[in-house]
């Protein structure tokens, strides 16, 4: 647990998201580790530091060893994502940096595709966690790759008292979750992004287009194909537009940054 000190910011005028936490830079934040996974593809899994990292991380463990692995898609950064800069939802928990989502591109936003034995395991662990994390399953418009901490768990500009106490027991040993997880072990780096224009195929297309649909969804409605065809374009301008970028349909360093990924 680390990050004494919060650095804020005002997202689209708000200054906290959905569960009542307050917007945050991405130096508040740190990026967590899963023991026994390929951790080149989680870089993007970077939430708030302090006892919010710790119960986030103790759930992404949990589920990565008793309902699927986090690491299935093995292309850039992979589909596991946390923290973001900028998102479509104006107070989006993932601005605040207290929101996970798992394999998005197997579960898309608004669709429920995911088998009921899954949807029970995953319930369990729900309930060990006491309520802390809330499931994005539950909203009217499934969100079955989301995970956030719950509302009732900020006090202030920081945690309450119920999930520092939580967070106290994970790294006590309950769940066995934590124990030598705090380091971060040595792992590759990952690829740097790569740039992509019209014509592009493959994984960091597929990639582009997952998270193009989960962070600007009012008018990102792509088919996750891997092809960076005309309607991917258009809304990668689209981004470039509302980003006050050079809109030339071409996703390079400046874009990636401005959908959060460096």
């Amino acid at each position: 647990m680390s990050g004494d000190v919060m650095t804020f910011r005002t997202v689209y005028g708000n200054t906290r998201s959905e569960n009542g936490w307050r917007m945050c830079n991405r130096d508040a934040c740190e990026r967590i580790y899963i023991p026994g996974a390929d951790n080149q593809f989680l870089a993007a899994m970077i939430v708030r530091s302090g006892p919010s990292e710790v119960v986030l991380r103790a759930w992404a463990i949990w589920y990565h060893r008793n309902v699927e692995r986090l690491d299935l898609f093995k292309s850039g950064v992979g589909d596991d994502w946390g923290w973001s800069a900028a998102n479509d939802v104006a107070n989006s928990n993932h601005l605040s940096g207290t929101a996970l989502d798992f394999n998005a591109v197997q579960y898309p936003w608004g669709q429920r595709t995911m088998p009921t034995s899954r949807k029970q395991k995953i319930r369990e662990g729900l309930n060990l966690f006491e309520n802390n994390i809330f499931w994005g399953a539950d909203w009217s418009r499934a969100d079955e790759m989301h995970y956030q901490l719950n509302g009732g768990t900020a006090s202030g500009d920081g945690a309450s008292a119920k999930l520092v106490a939580f967070a106290q027991r994970l790294e006590g040993g309950y769940l066995g979750l934590l124990a030598g997880t705090a380091v971060p072990p040595i792992i590759p780096k990952p690829v740097a992004r790569p740039t992509l224009r019209r014509g592009n195929t493959g994984g960091d297309v597929t990639y582009l287009q997952g998270l193009l649909n989960r962070m600007f969804a009012s008018y990102s409605k792509l088919v996750v194909d891997g092809d960076f065809g005309p309607a991917t374009e258009s809304v990668v301008r689209e981004v470039q537009r509302r980003s006050g970028l050079a809109v030339d349909g071409i996703v390079g360093s400046d874009t990636w940054r401005a959908m959060g990924v460096k």
